[in-house]
């Protein structure tokens, strides 16, 4: 299972995309219409306590803040009606073949870590110290100084894995979170990242649901479905019409397709290669052209696409999304550790054309976390 996730993993590569004279504006918000991040309030810790020290919520600067002190210094993003192929600004030249000091890669990274924190601070999550075992708390590959974090939440605030990447050098940058979620919700899994390669800007977001629903990306519209003919599709017709009420709904929808017009979408996925790493069908899979608006559009997705999901995440009781104990839980979770095992397969080749078999293999390893962790507090 996990070679045929690689191969197909390398197919979501794309060539770089021609740029898009799409006009936005940013004005501080985020593309849900709220601000596009908070900053965390930060916890009080024992400095002479090396773990109290690593679990605290440390201060944070926010998204907004970053780019604010990026305006001060003259290294502000486009704003208004510039578009997103505007030229970088000529106070942060970019080096020959690679990303504008202090512009589109740092902002590609700068939204990262005020969310990382406020999931922790959210959630109540602990740290998880996989990252430091394997060495790459702090690294450098291929020129990109990079850190992984990584938490982890059994029981209520049910997360069985949360990380958080960033790397910036010359020729790539890149932030993400990836959350999963453990068994006492379904809740979808959360995957946000966007960054800088090959001359462009990649986004990246899914919320990958937590049951089969048989997606098919040559049918429209749930109402094109056809009639169920077996048990099994009986199933994954209730499941997509469930989720699509919770979770997909139009406004999503919406809030996904003006995402996809700023840039060129990547080819569309199979329906095999959709069920294989539980795609979702609001999957954002876009290239951007490399400018700082572009950056700082996708990186306020990036922002919105995690305060979505932590709405769920704090909601769900509420959203009715519990799940009982016993065989549910058991199922879902099985489902999950797959979900999880093909999620490194997805990683791998990502990594592996980036920075070749060896660095993107252990990269994948970090990031992706430890599969054969059982999570406790449901399932396990």
């Amino acid at each position: 299972m996990l070679f045929a996730t690689v191969a197909l993993a390398s197919a979501f590569m794309a060539p770089l995309a021609h740029p898009s004279r799409i006009a936005v504006s940013m004005g501080g918000k985020g593309f849900g219409g709220g601000e596009a991040t908070r900053d965390p309030a930060p916890t009080a810790y024992d400095p002479n306590d090396p773990k109290g020290k690593q679990q605290a919520i440390h201060k944070a600067e926010s998204f907004a803040e970053y780019l604010a002190k990026r305006g001060a210094g003259g290294d502000a993003a486009p704003a208004g009606d510039e578009t997103l192929d505007s030229a970088p600004p000529a106070a942060a030249p970019a080096p020959a073949g690679g990303v504008s000091v202090g512009g589109a890669g740092d902002i590609v990274t700068g939204w990262q870590p005020a969310m990382m924190q406020k999931i922790v601070d959210t959630l109540s999550l602990t740290a998880n110290t996989h990252p430091q075992d394997v060495g790459f708390d702090s690294f450098t590959i291929a020129g990109s100084a990079g850190q992984i974090v990584s938490y982890e939440g059994p029981g209520a605030p049910n997360i069985a894995w949360c990380s958080g990447l960033t790397m910036n050098g010359a020729e790539v940058a890149r932030g993400s979170i990836t959350a999963f979620c453990g068994p006492l919700t379904d809740v979808p899994h959360l995957i946000a990242t966007c960054g800088v390669s090959n001359g462009g800007i990649d986004l990246y977001i899914d919320w990958r649901p937590r049951a089969e629903s048989g997606y098919d990306p040559d049918i429209a519209t749930l109402a094109d479905y056809p009639d169920p003919t077996t048990r099994e599709a009986f199933s994954e017709g209730g499941n997509r019409k469930d989720f699509a009420a919770a979770f997909y709904t139009d406004e999503v929808a919406a809030w996904r397709d003006s995402l996809m017009a700023l840039g060129t979408p990547n080819p569309p996925l199979t329906k095999e290669q959709i069920a294989t790493i539980s795609a979702g069908p609001l999957l954002i899979d876009a290239r951007l052209p490399l400018t700082d608006a572009a950056a700082t559009a996708a990186a306020e997705a990036c922002v919105s696409a995690v305060e979505r999901w932590l709405t769920w995440m704090t909601t769900a009781d509420e959203m009715k999304r519990g799940l009982p104990a016993g065989m549910r839980q058991t199922a879902t979770y099985t489902r999950d550790t797959k979900v999880r095992a093909n999620h490194f397969g997805f990683l791998l080749g990502k990594y592996i054309g980036l920075f070749g078999d060896a660095d993107g293999k252990d990269l994948a390893s970090a990031d992706a976390g430890p599969l054969d962790e059982a999570y406790v507090g449901g399932g396990s």
